[in-house]
């Protein structure tokens, strides 16, 4: 490891007592070759020998605040061009050699035909490379290797955040009133309530009505339910308490898996709430992989061995929940014997399978309707972030061990997908990719 002192850094055209913006156009003049040139020699950046420095460095170099160089540094960590390491080193790592990503467009079609790759500013491996060719020669494919397939049970608690911003769980069998506008399903019908509603809390996302009442449907219809009837909440709701107290009544919706593995989709959770309350679910989790054949390898300079290597990265992750009772309603088999069913035939899948073709071979079942939602790039947090963490860190599926930091910035689609003729989704889906993969090759100074 390199470690670069204050003097080198002065040496190096530090700016001293200039500000944020001063510091990161220092840096990224500094580092856009990809190489540094120190009295031992050219250094490569992102060869086996780290080249690092640390925060008290840069701050004695330029003589500002730390704050003043955290914020320097901020726009480099989020484009790679440096990496912080274990909180104290700053790793200096320049501009990527090419950067691999996904097309936003990919709303309905092929992932493998959304992969873009993108040359950047220094030194790269395809620098002479028609970009076009690589997909005509077959140079860059995606694959979706499968990691886990399991059964699931979808799970719900209902809780009550209260206007003096309290929050308390809503234990059963608690009374309360629902405001009118709440969004209610019963016997597979649902609509809003017309009006305020006596009910009491029951299991999961049940409440039971405790005097008659009205739906009105999104057209128009009135659904009238009798007292004592078992509705499901469809959302968050305005509620009172018997105490008197109001706030909105929100649910939350995880899957317990039988490995254990709780999945929680956090604000996305609420798209698992399509399916019928008490339905099996089948999990089907893949990553989603660049190939790269031919065009990088460990010590090339140039577009790699005429043998070529493959190297594979790691793009994003879907997590599929499918109803169990599909192959009961295809006629083929038991209710009682569909999920099993429905596993093998997942367990059959490769890395290039397609979940839509293989469904419509064994069942039957196409996409007949659809809601999808893209959402704007944001940091992955909690268990995503911990999921992403793990499969970016899987030799099997980085060829160059990514290092994922603190902020990791990703997007996600979310979509639910609706044979003829139902109302519940056969299908709810929600894939993460990360905003973008950098790929670089190892070599010699």
């Amino acid at each position: 490891m390199i470690r670069l002192q204050a003097d080198q850094l002065r040496a190096l055209g530090a700016p001293v007592k200039g500000g944020a913006q001063q510091i990161e156009e220092w840096l990224r003049a500094l580092l856009r070759a990809g190489t540094l040139r120190l009295p031992d020699g050219l250094v490569e950046l992102r060869g086996s020998q780290p080249v690092v420095t640390t925060l008290g460095d840069l701050k004695r170099a330029c003589e500002v605040a730390v704050e003043t160089v955290k914020q320097g540094l901020r726009p480099l960590e989020l484009e790679h061009q440096i990496l912080l390491v274990d909180g104290m080193h700053t790793r200096l790592l320049g501009p990527p050699r090419f950067r691999i990503s996904l097309s936003r467009e990919n709303l309905a079609g092929s992932v493998g035909r959304a992969l873009q790759v993108a040359p950047m500013d220094g030194l790269h491996p395809l620098e002479s490379v028609d970009y076009d060719l690589l997909y005509a020669g077959g140079h860059v494919r995606c694959l979706k290797p499968v990691l886990q397939i399991t059964r699931g049970q979808l799970t719900w608690q209902m809780h009550v955040k209260l206007a003096d911003g309290a929050e308390q769980p809503l234990p059963p069998e608690t009374p309360l009133v629902l405001a009118a506008g709440s969004r209610l399903c019963w016997e597979g019908r649902s609509g809003r309530l017309d009006a305020d509603c006596e009910m009491r809390s029951a299991r999961g996302r049940e409440v039971r009505a405790l005097r008659a009442g009205h739906l009105i449907s999104d057209r128009g219809e009135t659904i009238s339910f009798r007292p004592g009837a078992r509705l499901l909440l469809d959302c968050a709701s305005l509620v009172r308490l018997q105490t008197g107290q109001t706030g909105f009544l929100e649910l939350a919706s995880q899957v317990l898996l039988e490995t254990g593995e709780t999945v929680d989709w956090g604000t996305e959770s609420a798209w698992l709430g399509r399916f019928m309350d008490g339905v099996p679910l089948i999990l089907l989790r893949r990553a989603v992989v660049a190939e790269l054949r031919g065009v990088v390898a460990d010590t090339c300079a140039g577009v790699g061995p005429t043998d070529g290597d493959v190297w594979r990265l790691l793009l994003g992750v879907h997590e599929c929940f499918l109803d169990g009772s599909i192959p009961f309603r295809a006629g083929r088999c038991p209710m009682n014997r569909s999920p099993q069913l429905l596993l093998r035939t997942l367990q059959s899948f490769t890395d290039t399978s397609s979940l839509r073709e293989e469904m419509a071979r064994s069942f039957g079942y196409t996409v007949h309707s659809a809601d999808v939602r893209v959402s704007p790039t944001r940091f992955a947090s909690g268990p995503l972030r911990d999921l992403l963490r793990r499969l970016a860190t899987d030799p099997n599926w980085n060829s160059e061990l990514l290092s994922i930091g603190h902020k990791v910035p990703c997007w996600t689609q979310v979509g639910a997908y609706y044979a003829a003729g139902q109302s519940q989704p056969w299908e709810v889906t929600r894939e993460v990719y990360f905003t973008f993969v950098d790929l670089h090759y190892q070599q010699t100074a």
